[in-house]
């Protein structure tokens, strides 16, 4: 919000063109929860045939999760336009990776991860995963507007690589992703993508509220210094409770892990836990509270743990 562009950021490509900060009323729309400025990123002169990235971050950076607001395209009349987020980008090794919004009807509508390396034998990027409108929860828009996006992404090991893709805050059906090509990248900038290919210049590409995260970062306790043989999840202490109580469960295995609170309706209160965490014991703790941050009234709640195709629940009681 100050009007100008971060100098963190920096270009993919020599004599690109660098992200610059511009006033909202640029956008083809304004965004709601946008401020005065928002991030304008465009091949101009169609100089990499109408490809922006915009790179920040060392290239050592690992496990870590990149989202925000970014004006998506439908059929754009100039031609088949893409924007997007980057993970896991190196540009002296000559490899970005990115999730694209390629909402045109030719040959589909779809969001695409997938690096830039092409095979040419088989013409082909070398990772290319496609998510259609059946993957997509709420389905692909049809209309231009302001959509948030999400990439996850974590190094499994040194020949994988796991991606989970989110569009409007809903994951992205076959998540995650697995990259264990001959190009696998195991470390890597973020950054912001936009591409239309039209010979003229590239589509610009508008982006707002970018939040990067580590995800090395967690609640994660092997203090006793071994290993859970099984996935369980444990009652709360205390229960009941008043105003917080603390949630403990094991992972035998490294995967997916999704911790939420719902009323005995059904409805979500509070998502505790969202992403990759590794083998291990960990406790988290709920403070009563939804995502708005409003107290939750007293009753019994559900607490559920997912990871890896098993789901354990449990009740516990809120008491006021």
């Amino acid at each position: 919000e100050s009007g100008t562009a971060s100098p963190d950021w920096g270009v993919y490509r020599a004599g690109e063109e660098n992200v610059t900060a511009v006033t909202m009323a640029t956008a083809p729309e304004p965004l709601a929860n946008g401020g005065n400025y928002i991030g304008l990123v465009q091949d101009i002169d169609a100089s990499y045939s109408g490809a922006s990235i915009i790179l920040a971050g060392a290239t050592s950076l690992q496990n870590y999760s990149i989202e925000g607001d970014v004006y998506c395209y439908t059929n754009d009349p100039g031609g088949s336009a893409y924007t997007g987020l980057a993970v896991y980008s190196d540009s002296a090794l000559g490899t970005y990776i990115k999730l694209a919004a390629d909402f045109d009807t030719i040959p589909r509508p779809r969001f695409r991860l997938y690096n830039n390396i092409l095979d040419m034998t088989t013409f082909e990027y070398t990772f290319h995963h496609e998510f259609i409108a059946d993957s997509v929860p709420g389905g692909i828009p049809t209309v231009d507007g302001w959509h948030h996006m999400k990439v996850e992404v974590r190094t499994i090991n040194d020949t994988t690589t796991a991606f989970w893709c989110y569009f409007d805050g809903q994951m992205l059906l076959g998540c995650p992703i697995y990259d264990t090509g001959v190009d696998q990248m195991d470390s890597g900038q973020f950054g912001l993508y936009s591409f239309q290919m039209d010979g003229v210049d590239g589509i610009p590409g508008y982006f707002d509220n970018i939040v990067v995260n580590d995800l090395t970062t967690s609640v994660e306790d092997n203090s006793n210094g071994s290993l859970p043989e099984e996935f369980a999840l444990e009652q709360n202490y205390p229960n009941p409770f008043n105003p917080s109580t603390r949630i403990s469960y094991k992972l035998s295995t490294g995967n997916h892990v999704s911790l939420t609170i719902h009323d005995l309706l059904g409805r979500k209160i509070k998502t505790l836990v969202s992403g990759f965490q590794s083998a291990g014991h960990y406790s988290v703790e709920w403070n009563g509270k939804d995502e708005l941050g409003n107290t939750v009234p007293s009753g019994v709640y559900l607490y559920s743990i997912h990871s890896g195709g098993y789901v354990i629940s449990k009740k516990m009681m809120l008491m006021k």
